[in-house]
C-alpha cells in the first residue's frame, strides 16, 4: 500500500506532464484512487499549497520559461497556462513574479518560482522553499554551499536547498545565519546549445572568509555580474542585504 508521500510525488509528477492539458480535482482522484476531500487535505497539508494553487504557480513558472527561451507569443503562452484572455494572464503572472510578462520576456532572465519538488526518504515536501526574491547588487561575495547544473531539468535546485538547510550549520564563517542565498550562475551559459539553455545553481551561505568546507560542498568566488542573487529560505528576512 502506498504511503501518502508516495501518493503525492505521484500526483506532483502527474501533474507536471499533463500541465498542458484540464487539470481538476476530480481527475486526480481518480489517479490517487483517494477522495476529494482526503486527497485535499494530505497534498496542503505535505506540498503547503492547495492543489489549484499548486498547478497555478508550477503552469506560471513553465510560462515564465516559454517567456524567455521561446519565441511563442504572449497569448499563446497565456492558452498553455489556462488563461483565456492575455489581460487575465498578465495578472495572474504578476501576482506571481511582480513584474507583467512583456517586462519578464524583455528582461531575459528566468528563474523558477515553483519547482516540480521531488520528496525523499525522509522529508516531505514543501511548496515554500523559495521565497522573497530580490535582485541585489553586489562587486564580491564569497559562497559556500552546493552546486548544480540545470541541463537535466530545475528539480536539481530543490536539491540543492534539502541539503543545505540539512547541513548549513556545519558552515564555518557565516556572515549572517538568518537568510540564505540562491545565485544563477551563467558565465558558462549557452544560447546556441541544442539542449534548453543551463546554467550552474548555487545555494550557499555568504562566508567572511574560505575555511576547509563541510563534505560535497562547494566553494566560489564571485565577481557578480552577469549574475543574479535572491535571499532564499523556508523563513528569510523580508530584505536581503549583502
Amino acid at each position: 500500500m502506498k504511503t501518502n508521500l508516495e501518493t503525492i510525488q505521484e500526483i506532483v509528477e502527474y501533474i507536471d506532464t499533463h500541465l498542458e492539458e484540464r487539470l481538476d480535482l476530480d481527475s486526480l482522484c481518480k489517479v490517487a484512487g483517494y477522495s476529494k476531500y482526503h486527497l485535499g487535505h494530505i497534498f496542503s497539508s505535505i506540498v503547503g499549497f492547495s492543489i489549484h494553487t499548486y498547478i497555478q504557480r508550477r503552469r506560471l513558472t513553465e510560462a515564465a520559461r516559454l517567456l524567455v527561451f521561446t519565441n511563442k507569443s504572449i497569448m499563446d503562452i497565456a492558452l498553455f497556462a489556462g488563461y483565456e484572455t492575455q489581460q487575465s494572464f498578465t495578472v495572474g503572472f504578476k501576482a506571481l513574479f511582480k513584474c507583467t510578462p512583456q517586462t519578464f520576456r524583455k528582461n531575459g532572465d528566468f528563474y523558477p518560482l515553483q519547482l516540480n519538488y521531488s520528496v525523499d526518504v525522509n522529508k516531505e515536501l514543501r511548496g515554500d522553499m523559495i521565497l522573497n526574491i530580490q535582485t541585489i547588487e553586489h562587486d564580491e561575495i564569497l559562497l559556500v554551499g552546493y552546486k548544480k547544473n540545470t541541463r537535466f531539468g530545475f528539480f536539481v535546485i530543490g536539491q540543492c536547498w534539502r541539503k543545505l538547510h540539512a547541513k548549513k550549520s556545519t558552515i564555518s564563517h557565516r556572515i549572517n545565519t538568518d537568510f540564505l542565498i540562491g545565485l544563477n550562475d551563467y558565465s558558462t551559459w549557452d544560447i546556441t546549445a541544442d539542449r534548453q539553455p543551463a546554467f550552474d545553481y548555487y545555494a550557499a551561505s555568504e562566508v567572511s572568509q574560505f575555511s576547509e568546507p563541510p563534505k560535497g560542498m562547494d566553494i566560489k568566488n564571485f565577481l557578480l555580474q552577469n549574475m543574479i542573487l535572491r535571499g532564499m529560505g523556508r523563513r528569510p528576512p523580508k530584505t536581503l542585504k549583502v
